[in-house]
């Protein structure tokens, strides 16, 4: 297939059949009062008449008639649509889905490549080709809870983290063969209950996936297994304190994934305070090279079952 037209044996006499079929509702027919006036012609003017007046009906590479069943059509969109589907291409552009309790965001921070994310109520798609040597070139996310001053609608967030309660989350992606990329919770603590701008606390990853050549900023530090999953532990620091916990057995999902274990285990090695207090929980894509093809197709937090 060429996206439009499939490719026959017929060659380019019968993708032309098929664009004037396209173009014009049931030419593949012919109608009953022409019939009836082919009758009455040939009576009345012969043979050479009927060869005129039949050349305008449409043909195929063969010479005969275009058959009705070639009026069928196929889609032009590779990927289905989703309900509500919104595209934001502005770099740190946002939209709000189901009903405003998430938040889809580009953020495009890291290139100057051009991305997209086409948001729907249940996740994103991302557009984007990029092709960065080291680094990330963004992270297309979804958000729950408060980010630089948006908070999504019914949040628990901000919230201390001795009263998380049952925070669980299940997030469900999809990645392309080729590209570098991580695919990777991102969650933020703060030292006050911070609504606005970035957090000064501690940054907690959780990846999921990444290709071979990605790793998490700083160093490994150790392993350590959480709700029998094994894990590695990466820190490091930028402008704030990053603990990663990087899957040692990929997966493209997760269902009621507890992140308070993960807070827990961040407090026991020093890098987060019992005081301090959540602000968001953000699932999404760091792509290096490439970019579309990732995609997140169902995600969730729930504290306390709501």
């Amino acid at each position: 297939m060429n996206g439009r037209w499939s490719t026959t044996n017929d060659g380019a006499g019968r993708l032309r059949a098929r664009r004037r079929v396209g173009r014009h509702r049931r030419c593949d027919v012919v109608p009953r009062r022409r019939s009836e006036a082919l009758r009455a012609l040939v009576g009345g003017l012969g043979l050479v008449a009927l060869v005129v007046i039949t050349t305008v009906v449409p043909q195929g590479a063969t010479g005969a008639p275009v058959p009705a069943a070639v009026a069928t059509t196929t889609s032009t969109h590779s990927t289905p649509r989703e309900p509500n589907e919104k595209k934001v291409c502005d770099k740190f552009g946002s939209t709000p889905v189901a009903n405003g309790r998430y938040e889809v965001q580009n953020d495009l921070w890291g290139a100057s490549t051009s991305q997209c994310v086409i948001a729907f109520d249940t996740g994103f798609r991302v557009e984007a080709n990029h092709n960065k040597s080291s680094g990330p070139a963004s992270y297309p996310s979804i958000v729950f809870g408060c980010n630089y001053g948006n908070c999504t609608k019914g949040t628990p967030f901000p919230r201390p983290i001795s009263d998380l309660g049952d925070l669980r989350t299940t997030w469900a992606t999809t990645t392309p063969a080729k590209g570098d990329y991580n695919v990777s919770y991102d969650i933020w603590l703060d030292p006050t209950a911070r609504k606005t701008g970035r957090p000064t606390g501690l940054e907690l990853m959780i990846w999921l996936k990444h290709t071979d050549r990605v790793n998490p900023i700083g160093k490994k530090v150790g392993e350590t297994t959480l709700d029998g999953v094994p894990y590695e532990v990466w820190q490091g620091k930028a402008d704030v304190t990053t603990i990663s916990y990087v899957r040692k057995q990929a997966t493209n999902s997760v269902t009621n994934l507890s992140i308070p274990t993960f807070v827990t285990d961040a407090t026991k090695r020093g890098v987060a305070k019992p005081g301090w207090y959540m602000t968001s929980v953000q699932a999404g894509f760091e792509p290096w090279i490439g970019g579309t093809g990732l995609a997140t197709t169902n995600f969730s937090v729930t504290r306390n079952g709501q």
